[in-house]
């Protein structure tokens, strides 16, 4: 049995890439860690898990175009018993204003065993290949928007998962204790169907109160998840696939003040998908960050792989001003969902990709991104490696 296991093991590492490593894996029963499913089974207190599902329609088109996350997720409370446990979908349309849905815990259902990933929240179905939506405001919902329709992906692109790397959190996702963890399940995936949006509120200006059908036909999507204890006490977060030159490229950064053993680390996890290619910088495969910069204005960020033969230098630009952040929900103090963490999805990014030569390999802008600069970043700020504020023997 053993010597089966690992001729297979093997097999994959020098005959399979990546992907195909892991659907292999999945069939077999070896791949126990699978972040696209539900976590949190035996999970009754002091955990949350959400899907961040974003979808930008075609911005090769004449038509205006709508950037939207959506996201379905559950929450239980500081006991078995809390009042304040529930599952929820939230709402951002165009990064105005955040919807939120509030269910029973019993409306939450999810895969089970070997069964394909879904998570469905009452009457949202939400899968690899596509959403279902049928959303209306109920009584005590903080939303005023009406959201039905399908979508359908092809040629998704997910950070693959082993059985010793966990997909964006590598090695270090099998650290105990971590209060978050992170899951990427699509850098970016072609969209395909439309939505019918409209409000129940005479106020709303962005949403007309008849009903609108908003076509998403060659958008790109976007997909990601988080579950844990809590969030970070502080953290950047940024996110396009929507890059004016290379359609299907796609950029995530996540840098974050972790807590572990009594003590608090500076970490990150960042990729672009370019050319259908992974390219990781993380703490855990060796990247370091040679500059951040954070004002009113602007986020400025540059980073270096560890890799001699395929290094690469990251500059990115984030431009600030005159972007609308919209609160969203969140885990508070393990008691309750709460609006205090503001997200833009109207952020421009200014990205440069240059190899080991000097040869400038991307050279664009990417509109409708995603950024969360939470807490006093200044704090991660000055724990960039070389600088005399940074820790000795963690930084970034």
């Amino acid at each position: 049995m053993i010597v089966g296991v690992v001729a297979i093991i093997f097999w994959m590492c020098t005959q399979v890439t990546a992907v195909k490593q892991e659907i292999i894996l999945r069939s077999t029963g070896l791949l126990k860690f699978q972040p696209d499913k539900y976590q949190g089974s035996k999970k009754n207190k002091r955990y949350f898990e959400g899907w961040y599902y974003k979808f930008v329609s075609d911005t090769f088109s004449d038509d205006e175009v709508m950037s939207m996350a959506v996201v379905p997720g559950i929450f239980y409370g500081n006991t078995s018993n809390s009042s304040e446990s529930h599952a929820f979908i939230f709402v951002t349309v165009n990064g105005e204003r955040q919807h939120y849905y509030r269910f029973d815990t019993s409306e939450f259902k999810y895969a089970n065993g070997k069964e394909e990933y879904y998570i469905q929240v009452a009457n949202n179905r939400f899968t690899h290949s596509g959403v279902s939506l049928s959303l209306q405001p109920r009584e005590n919902d903080d939303a005023s928007l009406i959201l039905t329709g399908n979508l359908t992906f092809t040629n998704l692109s997910p950070w693959p998962v082993s059985l010793t790397r966990l997909g964006a959190m590598g090695p270090v996702g099998w650290i105990p204790g971590l209060e978050c963890t992170h899951g990427l399940l699509s850098f970016d995936h072609v969209l395909h169907g439309s939505l019918t949006l409209s409000s129940t509120s005479l106020d709303d200006e962005q949403i007309p109160n008849e009903s609108s059908v908003v076509t998403f036909d060659n958008g790109r999507g976007y997909t990601e998840k988080d579950f844990g204890r809590s969030f970070p006490s502080l953290w950047i977060w940024l996110q396009t696939n929507s890059f004016r030159k290379n359609p299907g490229t796609s950029l995530f950064v996540s840098i974050a003040r972790l807590p572990l053993f009594g003590q608090e680390f500076p970490g990150f996890t960042a990729a672009l998908w370019h050319n259908s290619q992974l390219i990781p910088l993380t703490t855990w495969s060796g990247a370091k960050f040679e500059d951040i910069r954070v004002s009113e204005d602007e986020v400025y960020l540059s980073m270096k792989s560890s890799k001699r033969r395929h290094a690469y230098r990251l500059e990115l630009t984030v431009d600030r001003r005159n972007v609308h952040g919209v609160l969203l929900y969140a885990p508070v103090n393990f008691t309750s969902m709460q609006p205090f963490v503001n997200e833009a999805l109207q952020a421009k990014v200014h990205m440069r990709l240059i190899n080991s030569k000097g040869d400038i390999l991307v050279d664009d802008i990417g509109d409708f991104a995603g950024l969360e600069v939470h807490g006093n970043v200044q704090w991660l700020v000055d724990n960039v490696c070389g600088k005399e504020t940074a820790k000795k023997f963690i930084c970034l």
